[in-house]
């Protein structure tokens, strides 16, 4: 992992374990690193999420408002992703020119750890070809995607076979933006919408 933290911090592009799927990611903020992230899985202007490790990465990246900073604190770490306005030092590659960023805080060891030694959230975009399936093991991974980054970190099956829920909280009530691991009733649930 410290061979990932330091790739990460020289801005590489690392593959990695979530407690969802196997990601490929960044440092957000190095352009070059994000082009790359984005030529590897043949992604066309679609917004990447971001993994964070804490709070504090969290601020780095987004605006969050007091209900979805709630919402967060509820949910993580864990297999939402929430929708927020992004910071205005957040590359726009990253948000596809959107004005909001989905952050994520996994559920997973590895990820963490990288980002709590680097210093940097992650971009947390699935380590596969856009719009292909998710890999859950590093044999799922295409080689033309594995071939075009500097360090695999490999810890085998992922928790999970789906990617993460994706929401978005609007006064007060979860929409749902792609299904994933958790249903909107389990998410209502844990912020206490129920």
């Amino acid at each position: 992992m410290n061979s990932a933290a330091e790739a990460v911090k020289r801005g590489g592009v690392i593959v990695y374990p979530t407690d969802t799927v196997y990601g490929i990611g960044c440092d957000p903020f190095k352009i070059e690193a994000v082009e790359r992230v984005i030529h590897a899985k043949r992604r066309e202007k679609k917004p990447a999420p971001v993994l964070v490790s804490d709070f504090d990465q969290l601020h780095e990246v987004a605006v969050p408002t007091e209900e979805e900073l709630e919402a967060a604190i509820r949910l993580w770490p864990g297999a939402v992703t929430i929708v927020m306005a992004k910071k205005p030092e957040l590359p726009e590659l990253v948000t596809a020119g959107e004005k909001t960023v989905g952050v994520r805080m996994p559920a997973h060891v590895v990820p963490l750890l990288i980002m709590q030694k680097a210093h940097r959230p992650l971009v947390g975009t699935s380590a596969n070809i856009s719009d292909e399936p998710s890999a859950t093991t590093i044999d799922q991974i295409p080689s033309s995607v594995l071939e075009k980054v500097d360090v695999v970190v490999d810890a085998g099956r992922t928790h999970h076979l789906l990617p993460s829920t994706v929401v978005k909280i609007q006064d007060g009530q979860v929409v749902v933006l792609r299904e994933g691991v958790l249903s909107r009733e389990e998410i209502e649930k844990r912020i206490g919408l129920r």
